[in-house]
């Protein structure tokens, strides 16, 4: 079975990048790594990846989180982000260049809190892709 986690990453960021809606709001900023003094609003991806194996067939879970950042004095900048992310990324699996991708949904935490400065935003949103 090979890693996939890069592929998948690298994948997500690409699409996060090139759908219209993100961009009108973070201009192309989706990363997995933030440069240092990267203006606000931005995504930042995060990947945790386990194995499956069946009889016939095995792959990978991969949990990608994403961090709406916004310095916006309410939240609704990180919360439109987060939206835009979850059009694309929901049961966006013809919208994702990442090969063996078997289905993208929606998962685990959806949250919008402030970060500890006080100052930025953080719209959390998780999805699951199961990729063979």
């Amino acid at each position: 079975m090979a890693d996939t986690a890069q592929q998948t990453l690298k994948g997500v960021i690409e699409a996060l990048r090139a759908d219209k809606a993100v961009c009108e709001l973070v201009d192309g900023r989706a990363y997995s790594d933030v440069p240092d003094g990267e203006k606000f609003p931005y995504i930042l991806v995060e990947i945790q990846s386990r194995p499956f194996m069946a009889d016939d067939f095995s792959g990978q879970l991969h949990t990608v989180r994403l961090h709406c950042y916004s310095d916006a004095p309410s939240k609704k900048e990180a919360l439109l982000i987060r939206a835009a992310a979850h059009a694309l990324l929901d049961r966006g699996e013809g919208r994702l260049a990442i090969v063996g991708l078997v289905k993208s949904e929606q998962a685990g935490v959806w949250d919008c809190i402030r970060e500890d400065n006080g100052k930025v935003w953080d719209g959390i949103g998780e999805f699951e892709l199961t990729v063979m």
